[in-house]
């Protein structure tokens, strides 16, 4: 075990030392790499001087603990660091004050209660603070005034909190990414989806069919859109925008060398600075992408999404939040609610050539439905005419039902894939 009454001196010289490099303008994931090699050094010393004095020898697991508490206290992440590094384990911790934490489990998505991280809420606040010092460009206010804040970490974990307007007093939902599932391969390794539907979706992917990703909160839909993008061929440029980034698809740069990511920004309290998704879809279109990819459409960059996919950025995708495939097109319509229905689907129908629908089951993320848009049908009443080509009961793996387009055949077929 740690001797915790060392931490805060040796941390003390993590800080002095790294107070004496560029360590503030350093970019989150350079200022985190530098932080652990600089809490290792200190931590070797710190075990030379315990051999020499005492002939102590700390364990490997001992060291490793202690070089982790040196650089969650010098990161800010502090009391957050056990709980980060379960993120194998977890996908989200809610923390209800200083009392009570939760994690929902990443497979089953079941809740448990874990031991709480903080004696008191003043505790919880000037964690939070620290956060938004180290890793909220501007440091956005935590008060009365603006009483909720959005905080992304260096290993892309998202941090919400919020106090004030709560109860208890101060509240935090951290969502962990799971970027060890790279390609479809993974998908089928990890009993997602089968070697069927493996091959149906590096075809999709190979033949640049324009795909919208759906599915309710933390149903996968964000880990399904990465695991596409991989599959892209390497030298196609791809742009992605998001009002917070998750995909991280430069995580993987050699499956994905020419890739950029675009991030809103809210208003300061001035209610200036502010960059939206839309705008941020418009300007991209003038970077000669090859795809576009909206991480999450929410209202009204959904349109310039549908016009970027019809206008000759091909093997486009985003994602949009529907808690069933049949519930797709409506969301959609939602978006723009200053479009009539109908001319919402006739944009939907001239743009978009598959829905995947996802749900969390208690085994995992299962894909439940994938529906082909049919471009040539009339779209009236607020009706988008679709095909479903699989379908699942989200336990089993879903099962080939329908035929696609002969076009849309006839460009998967060249791709590998024939049902």
């Amino acid at each position: 075990m740690i001797d915790t009454a060392v931490i805060p001196r040796l941390a003390a010289d993590v800080g002095e030392a790294l107070a004496r490099t560029r360590f503030e303008t350093l970019a989150p994931d350079d200022r985190k790499q530098l932080a652990i090699a600089t809490s290792t050094a200190v931590a070797k010393e710190y075990q030379l001087t315990l051999l020499n004095s005492s002939g102590t020898l700390l364990s490997d697991d001992v060291m490793a603990e202690l070089t982790s508490a040196l650089c969650d206290t010098v990161l800010g992440t502090a009391q957050l660091g056990p709980l980060l590094r379960q993120g194998h384990r977890y996908s989200d911790f809610h923390i209800n004050g200083a009392e009570k934490v939760f994690a929902k489990e990443r497979l089953s998505g079941r809740i448990v209660a874990l031991a709480p991280i903080v004696d008191s809420e003043d505790e919880l606040v000037d964690l939070v603070k620290k956060l938004i010092r180290a890793y909220a460009p501007g440091e956005p206010r935590f008060d009365a005034g603006s009483p909720a804040v959005d905080i992304q970490l260096p290993d892309g974990e998202r941090v919400h909190a919020m106090r004030n307007v709560v109860d208890p007093p101060v509240v935090l939902a951290i969502r962990i990414p799971d970027f060890s599932l790279e390609s479809i391969r993974d998908l089928v390794d990890n009993d997602t989806i089968d070697a069927d539907m493996a091959r149906f979706l590096y075809a999709a992917v190979a033949a640049r069919l324009n795909v919208i990703v759906a599915g309710g909160t933390g149903s996968g839909k964000t880990t399904l859109l990465r695991v596409l993008l991989n599959e892209v061929d390497p030298m196609e440029r791809i742009v992605t925008i998001e009002d917070l980034r998750e995909l991280h698809l430069a995580r993987f740069p050699k499956r994905n060398p020419n890739v950029w990511s675009a991030e809103a920004v809210k208003p300061n309290v001035d209610g200036q600075g502010e960059v939206t998704v839309n705008y941020l879809l418009r300007e991209a279109l003038r970077q000669d992408p090859d795809r576009i990819v909206v991480g999450e459409v929410r209202g009204a960059e959904a349109l310039e999404m549908f016009k970027a996919m019809s206008t000759g950025n091909e093997g486009s995708m985003c994602s949009v939040h529907a808690r069933s495939a049949g519930n797709i097109v409506s969301r959609l319509i939602q978006c723009i609610p200053d479009r009539e229905p109908n001319q919402v689907c006739i944009e939907i129908a001239n743009s978009v050539d598959l829905f995947i629908h996802l749900i969390r089951s208690p085994s995992g993320p299962r894909i439940t439905s994938v529906l082909e848009v049919d471009d040539h049908l009339p779209e009236v009443d607020g009706v988008v005419h679709t095909t479903k080509i699989w379908e699942g009961d989200g336990i089993s793996h879903p099962r080939l039902m329908g035929r696609l387009s002969s076009q849309r055949a006839a460009m998967l077929h060249d791709h590998g894939w024939w049902p």
